[in-house]
Order: structure tokens, then C-alpha cells, then sequence
């Protein structure tokens, strides 16, 4: 065998080798194609999909909260009505004018006899007095009875008067024109300083009169 015997044999047999190399790379291509293609159609599956999923799933919360939302916290009465800074005014069975006002008004029910304020502030005059005013954290107007309990740190300034007192619940009476109570009561005024169990607040202020409890009966009035 001679030189260009060998020379031919070894051409033919890079010639082959490049020719299996470049099937290769060709099949990896193809392979590689076919893979995207699929990644392609699974995405175009599954992304409408998804994208109604999250469509539904959006407006099912959004019924969800519209019904929680419609619920009355307050056994369940869907006739709740609620105010922010409400005002209301009316006059007392002597005549004189009143004004009632809060953060917050709430009656549970179109037909409730009761409304419940936050913060609620009352005040009161007569034609030539001063005005009594009372504040309180809670209060409860009760439209047939004509009475508003006030609770919670009540603070008194009598408009007949330089009075002024604290205590945890005071009532006022709208036809009789009072403000009374039965719970612990401390007041100051030009004399001096007044400590009570009971009080009753009339005359728009210009009468004040304390009550003690057990064996010293102490009361104090003044006009």
C-alpha cells in the first residue's frame, strides 16, 4: 500500500465523522425545537386558564365581602342606621332649648325608640341663663321616655351657676327638666368643695342639691 492509499482512506474517514457530528447537532437542534414547541402550547393551555381562574376567583371575593359587608354586626339587623357627628335639637317640657351632638349616632332598627352616641355632649338653657352642659363617653336617648343616660367620666358646668362636678352616670330628664343621679359625685364652685352620693341638677343649673348616704345625711343646695 502506498502513500495516497493511506491519504484516501484517512479522508473518507474525517469525511464520515464530520457527517455523523453534523446529524448530531442537527437531531439536538430538532430535539431542542420540539421542546420549546411543546413549552409553547402548554403556555398557551394554561394561561387563559388561569387567567379566567383568577377572573372568577376576583369577582366571588368580591361577593363574599359585599355580603359581610351587608351584615349587621348587631344581631344581624340590616335596618341599622348609623351618623357621624349627628345634632339633634328639641325643647324640654319647661321650654327650654336643647342640643344634643356626639362622634357617633347609631339606631338598631327603622323602628328603635333608642339611639346610642359616642362621645355625646348635651346642652341646655333657658331664656336668660347660662348653659348647662353635660359630656359623657356614652349615652342613651330614649325618644318615648324623653331621657338620655350619659355614662363614662360625666362632666357637669350647671349654667345657673359656677358648679361643676364629675361623675360615672348622670340622667337627664327632658319633660321635667333634671339632671340626676345616684353614683359617686365630687364637685367644686365659688364654695368650695362638695363630696355627694346623689345629686339632682334643676332650674337649668340654678338649683343643686347633694345627697350623703348612711348615717350622715348631708345635704347642700344652692340657689
Amino acid at each position: 500500500m502506498d502513500l495516497t492509499q493511506i491519504d484516501a482512506r484517512h479522508a473518507s474517514e474525517d469525511a464520515a465523522t464530520e457527517v455523523d457530528e453534523r446529524s448530531q447537532r442537527l437531531g439536538k437542534q430538532v430535539a431542542a425545537v420540539r421542546r420549546r414547541s411543546r413549552l409553547i402550547h402548554s403556555l398557551r393551555t394554561f394561561l387563559p386558564g388561569a387567567i379566567i381562574g383568577l377572573i372568577v376567583l376576583n369577582f366571588g371575593w368580591i361577593i363574599v365581602t359585599s355580603i359581610i359587608n351587608s351584615m349587621n354586626v348587631y344581631d344581624g339587623n340590616s335596618n341599622e342606621i348609623r351618623m357621624t357627628n349627628p345634632r339633634y335639637h328639641g325643647q324640654t317640657g319647661k321650654g327650654e332649648h336643647y342640643t344634643i351632638s356626639g362622634l357617633e349616632a347609631v339606631r338598631r332598627g327603622k323602628d328603635a325608640t333608642t339611639v346610642m352616641l359616642k362621645s355625646p355632649v348635651m346642652e341646655f338653657k333657658g331664656d336668660a341663663d347660662g348653659t348647662t352642659r353635660v359630656a359623657a363617653v356614652n349615652g342613651v336617648f330614649d325618644q318615648q321616655s324623653r331621657k338620655f343616660i350619659m355614662t363614662g367620666n360625666v362632666l357637669l358646668v350647671t349654667g345657673g351657676s359656677d358648679f361643676t362636678f364629675k361623675t360615672e352616670e348622670a340622667i337627664v330628664d327632658l319633660d321635667n327638666s333634671t339632671v340626676y343621679g345616684d353614683k359617686h359625685v365630687e364637685g367644686t364652685s365659688s364654695v368650695g368643695h362638695i363630696v355627694g352620693e346623689s345629686f339632682v341638677i334643676s332650674d337649668n343649673g340654678n338649683s343643686v342639691r347633694f345627697t350623703g348616704r348612711g348615717d350622715a345625711q348631708v345635704k347642700a343646695e344652692m340657689k
